[in-house]
C-alpha cells in the first residue's frame, strides 16, 4: 500500500471515528433529555391514576377462588368438529326467531353431550370469585391468555343447550345455566386484555338474547326474575372498561416498553447481538414513543365513563387517533381501538337495559294481569328508575298489546327500526339497527 493510500485510509478512518463519536454523543444527549421527560410523564400519569404498576394490575386471586383454573381444564376438554363449527354460529343469529330444525337440534344436542364435562366446569367456574388466566410474572404482552375462539364456541353451545332444556319443560335448569353463564362472562371481563373484555361483552350479549328466547311466553318465579335483573344490570360495565384500558396501557404498553428499554428479551426480540445494538441505539426513539403513548392515554381517558350519548368524542370517532407517527411502530401495533370498544360497550348496555326492562314487564304482568302502559309504571316496584337508551339519553322504545310486548334501544344509527336486530356473527362488528327484548311479539 502506497503512502498516499495510507493517508486516505487514515483520513477516512478519522472521519468515521468522528462521526461515530458525534452519533454516540447525540444519542447520549437525546437519551438523557428524553429519559427525563419520560420519567416526568410517567410520574404525572401515576399521580392522575392512569398508570398502574404491574404488581397491582389485578387483585390477589388464590387458586381455590380462581375460575381460570377450571376454565383451563375445560379448554383442554372441549372438542368441536368442523361440522360443529359450522352449526354453532346459528346460535348467534338474532335476526329472527326461527326454530332449530330437528337435524340441527340433534347435532347440537350431541355436541353438548360430548362436551358435557367441559360445560360443567365452565358453570362451576361461575361460582369462583375471580379470573386470572396468567399465573406467571411475565410482562403482559407474552402472558398466556384464554382461548377466545373456545370462549365463543362454548358460550354458544351453552345457549343452545339452555334453549333445548326450556323447550323440553326444564325451565329452571335452562335459566340456571344462563345465570351461571352470565356470571362467568362477568368474571373474565375483569381482564388486563381489551380483546378478552370484548369477548366477554359479546358473549354476554349472546346469552342475554338467548335468555329472551328461553323465557319468552313462560312465567318466571319473581325471585328468579329479580335475580336475573340484578345480573343484567349494566351498571359497572363502563367502570370495568376504564379499568381494562388502564391495565392494558400499564401492563401491555408500559411494561412492554420498559422491558425493551431495559435490553431484556421479550418474545424473541432483542436476543441477538445486532438486535441488542440496534435497540440500544434506538432507545431514545422508544422513550419518545412511550411519552407520546402516555400523553395520548391521558387525553383519551377523559370522560370515558360517561354514558355514550354524552361522550361526544367517542360518538364522533375521535378517540382513535389515525395520525400515529410512522416511526412509532409499536404504538401502531399495540394501541387498542378505543372508539370500537366504547361503541361495543354501549351496545352491551343497550341490550342489558332492554333485557332487564323486559323482565320487569313480565313481572308486572304476572302481578297485575296486564303489561304496563308505559315504562314509567315499572317505577319503583320493579325498576328503581325509568330505563334510558344509552345511545339517545331518552327512554327505551316500548310497545305492547294484550298478549305481548317489545322494548328496545335505537342503536348506534339513532333510528327506530321497529326493534329489528342484526345477525351477531362476531365479537367486534358494526351494527345499524336496534337492540330489543320481546315476549310474544312477532
Amino acid at each position: 500500500m502506497t503512502a498516499g493510500m495510507k493517508k486516505v485510509f487514515s483520513k477516512v478512518g478519522l472521519i468515521i471515528l468522528i462521526l461515530v463519536i458525534i452519533v454516540l454523543g447525540v444519542r447520549a444527549i437525546l437519551n438523557y433529555a428524553i429519559g427525563r421527560n419520560l420519567e416526568r410523564c410517567l410520574s404525572e400519569a401515576r399521580a392522575e391514576g392512569l398508570l398502574i404498576e404491574a404488581s397491582s394490575l389485578l387483585p390477589p386471586c388464590p387458586g381455590p377462588e380462581n375460575a381460570a383454573l377450571l376454565w383451563k381444564e375445560a379448554e383442554s376438554l372441549l372438542v368441536f368438529e368442523s361440522e360443529d363449527k359450522q352449526l354453532l354460529p346459528r346460535v348467534s343469529d338474532i335476526s329472527d326467531w326461527k326454530e332449530f330444525s330437528p337435524e340441527e337440534k340433534t347435532k347440537l344436542t350431541a355436541t353438548a353431550g360430548k362436551n358435557r364435562k367441559a360445560l360443567d366446569l365452565m358453570l362451576e367456574a361461575a361460582g369462583r370469585r375471580c379470573f386470572q388466566y396468567a399465573i406467571t410474572k411475565d410482562p403482559v404482552p407474552i402472558q398466556e391468555m384464554p382461548n377466545a375462539v373456545l370462549l365463543m364456541q362454548a358460550t354458544r353451545l351453552l345457549a343452545a343447550d339452555s334453549i333445548f332444556k326450556a323447550e323440553s319443560g326444564q325451565l329452571d335448569q335452562a335459566v340456571e345455566k344462563m345465570v351461571k353463564g352470565l356470571k362467568f362472562c362477568r368474571l373474565y371481563a375483569d381482564s388486563p386484555s381489551v380483546m378478552i373484555y370484548l369477548i366477554a361483552m359479546a358473549n354476554t350479549r349472546l346469552l342475554a338474547h338467548n335468555l329472551n328466547r328461553v323465557v319468552s311466553g313462560r312465567n318466571l318465579p319473581e325471585e328468579t326474575a329479580r335475580h336475573l335483573m340484578e345480573l343484567l344490570d349494566p351498571e359497572g360495565w363502563r367502570t370495568t372498561m376504564a379499568m381494562v384500558f388502564k391495565r392494558e396501557f400499564s401492563g401491555f404498553l408500559v411494561e412492554y416498553y420498559r422491558h425493551v428499554l431495559a435490553g431484556k428479551s421479550l418474545g424473541g426480540i432483542n436476543e441477538k447481538p445486532l438486535e441488542r445494538i440496534y435497540f440500544w441505539l434506538t432507545r431514545p426513539l422508544l422513550k419518545a414513543e412511550l411519552i407520546w403513548v402516555c400523553r395520548r392515554q391521558a387525553a383519551t381517558m377523559e370522560g370515558i365513563t360517561e354514558p355514550f350519548f354524552r361522550n361526544e368524542r367517542a360518538r364522533a370517532g375521535l378517540l382513535q387517533d389515525p395520525k400515529i407517527p410512522a416511526a412509532y411502530r409499536m404504538a401502531r401495533l399495540l394501541l387498542p381501538h378505543l372508539d370500537t370498544v366504547i361503541l361495543k360497550e354501549a351496545t352491551l348496555e343497550a341490550q342489558l337495559e332492554a333485557a332487564r326492562t323486559g323482565l320487569a314487564c313480565k313481572l308486572f304482568r304476572q302481578a297485575n294481569g296486564r303489561y304496563p302502559e308505559t315504562l314509567a309504571e315499572l317505577v319503583p316496584g320493579f325498576l328503581p328508575k325509568e330505563p334510558v337508551d344509552p345511545f339517545t339519553g331518552q327512554p327505551l322504545v316500548y310497545k305492547a298489546t294484550n298478549n305481548g310486548f317489545i322494548v328496545y334501544s335505537l342503536g348506534s344509527n339513532l333510528k327506530d327500526d321497529g326493534g329489528r336486530m342484526s345477525m351477531m356473527t362476531q365479537a367486534v362488528m358494526d351494527k345499524d339497527d336496534d337492540w330489543a327484548w320481546q315476549d310474544n311479539w312477532h
